[in-house]
């Protein structure tokens, strides 16, 4: 039996005995209103879906620090997303994947979330937010091994690749462990700033990084609020993208597909000559420019052999970077994804100039496979690459025209084969 607005307000007076007015037109109201969301909602990802493959190619901000386009990739099956820092982006030549898969020469591109400085921590983030758009999904997590190299990421560093929309989201996510969202939070609130112009936020961080029976209470009884907000968020980000989209106009062309045999041995043996070319002035393979204005002078100074070595694995040993990095491994345990882990090699030449043995590099190399062993997840390290002067262009491991090609291969590898 159906009942109209005269009945649901008799039927209200029958069980409290009182009068209720105003409440059918304010029900109405976000009736309305919720559909109006639900279909903007709908319009923003038909548009996402449409245009996703310009979009990562144009790389706007929003597709960094929100989620919508990130979903909308995972859900392209020409597209690999790959999360990554400044070794993803920085030379932007013939070679980095962005421009060497750019055709879909084997049938597909990358989709690059990128930005200066990503850290373990704020990856996990990002990857958590996707919940279960994750499962089932090829992700590439790409690093250089300066990450572990510092004890832990300054506030400045963190802040400035912090997203409200992804910390929203993983805080009141309700398809992670309690325990594994108890472990982001810890570590979220040594980031304070980042969460003091959220107040619910903050109070659910705050909440969930402790362990009495009261805190979780509270967090529990935070998350219908939280939840209601990290919808609201979400909207944001769709119209932010939609915004985004209508003012960028000739950045939306399509690209065109073009399909071909890549002959590996070609491409590695011209990335060589021309690496070995153009930094010929150097033993190191640096790049010509920071060879000049940097490590020129800071490679002159005599090192004493091996003298830097008890430091570096200090702080290699002591740096939160590892616990973050499994946090992390376990955030794409949780969320079924395949992911491909993926380190860049120090450079072996400048760092054992600098007093840094082979064996001081190698405890890097066994502390990675160390923490990714148990998760069983595919690991290239390039730790064979340790002492080729021309994979890396500085003493950060950024890649050079060379590595790019053993990246290139690997990244075409795990596409087509999951390896």
């Amino acid at each position: 039996m159906s009942l109209g607005n005269g009945d649901i307000q008799q039927e209200l007076k029958k069980s409290t005995g009182k009068e209720f007015p105003h409440l059918l037109p304010a029900l109405t109201a976000i009736l309305i209103l919720s559909g109006l969301l639900i279909g903007g909602s709908l319009y923003a990802r038909r548009l996402e879906q449409n245009y996703v493959h310009a979009l990562g190619a144009a790389t706007p901000r929003q597709a960094i620090i929100g989620s919508a386009l990130q979903e909308a990739a995972l859900r392209q099956p020409d597209l690999l997303p790959v999360y990554g820092s400044s070794e993803v982006y920085m030379e932007k030549d013939e070679n980095s994947a962005g421009q060497f898969f750019h055709s879909y020469p084997t049938g597909f591109t990358v989709f690059e979330i990128a930005t200066p400085g990503f850290t373990s921590l704020e990856i996990a983030q990002y990857l958590a937010a996707l919940g279960p758009e994750l499962k089932g999904k090829k992700v590439v997590i790409s690093f250089t091994p300066s990450m572990f190299t510092r004890v832990q990421v300054g506030q400045l560093p963190y802040a400035g690749d912090f997203s409200r929309l992804h910390a929203n989201e993983l805080v009141f996510n309700p398809y992670l462990s309690y325990e594994l969202k108890h472990r982001l939070a810890f570590r979220m609130r040594d980031y304070p700033d980042t969460l003091a112009n959220d107040p619910l936020l903050d109070f659910a961080v705050k909440n969930l990084a402790r362990r009495s029976r009261l805190s979780i209470l509270r967090y529990y009884i935070s998350f219908p609020a939280g939840w209601l907000q990290t919808q609201i968020i979400r909207l944001q980000d769709h119209w932010a993208v939609l915004n985004w989209i209508n003012s960028h106009p000739t950045a939306l062309q399509a690209v065109q597909h073009k399909a071909y045999p890549i002959d590996w041995k070609t491409e590695f043996d011209r990335a060589q000559n021309l690496q070995d070319a153009l930094t010929s002035s150097n033993p190191y393979g640096i790049d010509e420019n920071l060879w000049n204005t940097t490590f020129k002078k800071i490679l002159a100074k005599k090192v004493v052999p091996c003298s830097s070595s008890n430091y570096f694995i200090h702080e290699l040993a002591n740096s939160k970077e590892w616990l973050d990095f499994d946090i992390l491994l376990s955030v794409l345990k949780e969320t079924g994804a395949q992911p491909l882990i993926l380190s860049r090699p120090l450079n072996g030449t400048v760092w054992n100039d600098m007093g840094v043995s082979a064996s001081a590099r190698q405890f890097f190399y066994d502390s990675l496979q160390k923490a990714v062993q148990p998760y069983g997840f595919p690991l290239v390290d390039f730790a064979n690459q340790d002492t080729n002067r021309l994979f890396s262009i500085d003493l950060l491991s950024h890649t050079s025209r060379l590595g790019w090609v053993y990246v290139d291969q690997t990244l075409d590898d795990f596409y087509h084969f999951g390896k």
